[in-house]
């Protein structure tokens, strides 16, 4: 830790009596929990990888319908989810899941770059989808998302529980 200028203030927690630490459960929020419906697995991984890394807590599905079992059994925080997939594609899965569980934040991604899929982030934000994310996705535009989403939420719960 660099130090600008002199302080006589301990430069870690640590050095405080214990009697005067902060209690570590306030410190930090619990871990955010995202969901990541995507059917590629060389892309599920990547992204499992980079947002672990980042202190996320991850759950993988492979298809729509996968990732709509998985959201049941265990609602995340954010839901990451691929426009193209076998099974049930992300417009329906987006569309299932704002509609069974209407606080579901889902993010929308896709190369909508071919004339087939060239509408395909429009119709994600139509089914629900908050935001969507063209691919190939820079990892720090990806994480700088995900930054503004939780601090967004983390606003709002903090509104609501004081009013």
């Amino acid at each position: 830790m660099a130090i600008i200028g002199k302080t006589s203030r301990p430069r870690t927690l640590d050095a405080l009596p214990a009697t005067a630490r902060p209690a570590t459960t306030s410190l930090r929020p619990p871990p955010v929990h995202i969901l990541v419906v995507e059917d590629h697995d060389d892309t599920r991984d990547v992204l499992d990888v980079l947002l672990r890394t980042e202190g996320y807590e991850v759950t993988l599905a492979s298809d729509g319908q996968d990732g709509l079992d998985k959201y049941q059994q265990r609602p995340a925080d954010i839901v990451l989810v691929d426009v193209f997939m076998p099974r049930k594609n992300g417009i329906d899965t987006i569309r299932e899941l704002v509609r069974d569980y209407p606080d579901a934040v889902c993010i929308a991604m896709s190369a909508d770059g071919d004339p087939m899929r060239r509408n395909a982030l429009e119709f994600a934000r139509e089914a629900g989808a908050r935001l969507t994310l063209r691919k190939p996705i820079e990892p720090w535009v990806l994480l700088r998302t995900l930054e503004g989403v939780v601090a967004g939420r983390r606003s709002v719960t903090r509104l609501t529980a004081a009013g």
